[in-house]
C-alpha cells in the first residue's frame, strides 16, 4: 500500500507542474506540427510524369479494332491517350521530332512501337503496357489462322492474368511526413522522460524532505518502487495522449497494432526512467546528472531520426545510427505499421528491458550502501 500512495503522490505532484505538461505535450505536439508540415514534400515519393500521347495506327482491316479501341479506352484511365494517325501522315517522324511520345503500328503481322528517346520514364511506360497487349494480340492472331470461331471467346473469357500471385516485400504504403514524426516525437518524448527521473531521488534530498521519508515507517525499496511506478505512468500517460491526439487530430497513420505499439513505447519509458535514475546515482553532482542525461538524450534524437531521416551508409555511420534508443523503437514501430512485422518489436523490448534491469540494478545498489536517500 506504501509503494501505491507513494506512486500516486509522484503522480500528482508530476501532473501539477506546469512546466511538465508543457513540455511533455505542448513541446511535441507544436514540434509535430511545425516538421510534418513543413517537410511534407520531402516525404512525397509520387513521381507524376505527366499525360503521355501515343500516336497508332491501325492496318488490321478492322479485324481487331474493336479490340484496339478498349486496349485505347483502357489507357486513357492512366493518362495514355492514343490519336489515330492519318493515313499520309509518317508517324516515326512525328516521334523523332518529339511531337509524341510513342507510336505504335498495328498489322497483321503483330504490333510494333517506335518512342521518343528523349523521355525514357515515359517511354518505358509506353513500351510495358503495349507488350501487354501485344502479347494479347499475337495470340490472338495466331488463333485466327486456325479457329477464328474462338477468338471471342478468347479475348473475353479464354485469358487469365491471376496465375501468378505477386506479394510485395515493402508495403506499399509508405509514412508521409506527419505520418514519420508522430512516431518520432512520440519515442523521443518519451527518452526524456530521463530527465524527470534524475530528479526522483536527489529532488527529495533537494527539497529537504528524504529524512522524512526515512523517518517514516516505510522500507527504502518501498520509497525506490513507488517512485520509479509514479514516474513511469506520468511519463506514459503523456506519450498515450501523444499518440491519441496525432491518431485523431493530424490524422497519422499508426497501423492496426495499436496495442503493441503501446507496449514497446511502454519500454521504452521503462528504459528512460531507469537510465535517468541510474545516472543520478553514478553522477556525483545535480549538474553532471542532468548534463550527462541531456547530452544522451540529444544525441540520441539526433542518430535516431528524430528531426529528419538519416541514411546511414557506411558501416560507421549504420553502428552509431544503431546505438540510439530511438532506433530501436523508431524501427519497431515503423515495421509494425507498414509491415505487419509483429516480430520486429521483441528486439526493441528485450534491449530496452535489458538496459533498463541494468540501470535499475546500478541505481539499487547504490541506494543501499548510502546512509540515506
Amino acid at each position: 500500500m506504501n509503494i501505491v500512495n507513494i506512486a500516486i503522490k509522484e503522480i500528482k505532484r508530476e501532473f501539477r507542474d506546469v512546466r511538465t505538461l508543457v513540455f511533455m505535450l505542448a513541446f511535441p505536439i507544436v514540434l509535430m506540427l511545425i516538421l510534418g508540415t513543413a517537410l511534407s514534400n520531402a516525404f512525397d515519393s509520387t513521381i507524376s510524369v505527366g499525360d503521355i500521347h501515343v500516336l497508332y495506327k491501325d492496318k488490321t482491316a478492322g479485324e481487331f479494332s474493336k479490340y484496339v479501341r478498349t486496349f485505347i479506352e483502357e489507357a486513357k484511365k492512366s493518362d495514355i491517350h492514343f490519336k489515330k494517325a492519318s493515313y499520309h501522315m509518317d508517324g516515326r517522324r512525328e516521334v523523332k521530332q518529339g511531337n509524341y511520345d510513342g507510336y505504335m503500328e498495328i498489322d497483321n503481322q503483330g504490333v510494333q512501337l517506335y518512342t521518343n528517346n528523349s523521355n525514357s520514364v515515359k517511354g518505358s511506360i509506353i513500351q510495358g503496357m503495349v507488350a501487354a497487349f501485344a502479347d494479347k494480340y499475337n495470340m490472338v492472331a495466331a488463333v485466327v489462322q486456325v479457329k477464328p470461331n474462338q477468338v471471342h471467346m478468347l479475348m473475353n473469357n479464354g485469358h487469365r492474368d491471376d496465375y501468378i500471385q505477386e506479394t510485395p516485400l515493402h508495403s506499399k504504403r509508405q509514412p508521409g511526413a506527419m505520418d514519420y514524426y508522430a512516431i518520432t516525437m512520440t519515442t523521443m518524448i518519451a527518452l526524456y522522460g530521463a530527465v524527470s527521473a534524475s530528479y526522483l531521488i536527489r529532488g527529495e534530498r533537494t527539497r529537504k524532505t528524504a529524512d522524512r521519508l526515512l523517518a517514516a515507517p516505510i522500507h527504502k525499496s518501498e520509497i525506490f518502487i513507488g517512485k520509479i511506478l509514479g514516474s513511469m505512468v506520468t511519463n506514459f500517460l503523456c506519450v498515450a495522449i501523444i499518440i491519441v491526439f496525432s491518431k485523431f487530430v493530424f490524422k497519422a497513420y499508426w497501423g492496426n497494432h495499436l496495442a503493441l505499439v503501446y507496449l514497446v513505447v511502454f519500454t521504452e519509458v521503462l528504459f528512460a526512467v531507469s537510465f535517468g535514475l541510474g545516472i543520478s546515482y553514478i553522477a556525483r553532482t545535480e549538474g553532471a546528472a542532468k548534463m550527462i542525461v541531456m547530452v544522451v538524450i540529444q544525441l540520441a534524437s539526433f542518430f535516431g531520426g528524430a528531426y529528419f531521416k538519416i541514411e546511414a551508409t557506411s558501416t560507421i555511420a549504420r553502428l552509431i545510427t544503431n546505438l540510439s534508443p530511438l532506433t530501436w523503437a523508431n524501427t519497431a514501430i515503423t515495421k509494425m505499421i507498414y509491415a505487419n512485422d509483429l516480430s520486429a518489436s521483441f528486439p526493441a523490448m528485450l534491449l530496452n528491458v535489458g538496459l533498463s534491469a541494468l540501470f535499475l540494478l546500478i541505481a539499487g545498489m547504490s541506494l543501499t550502501r548510502r546512509e540515506g536517500l
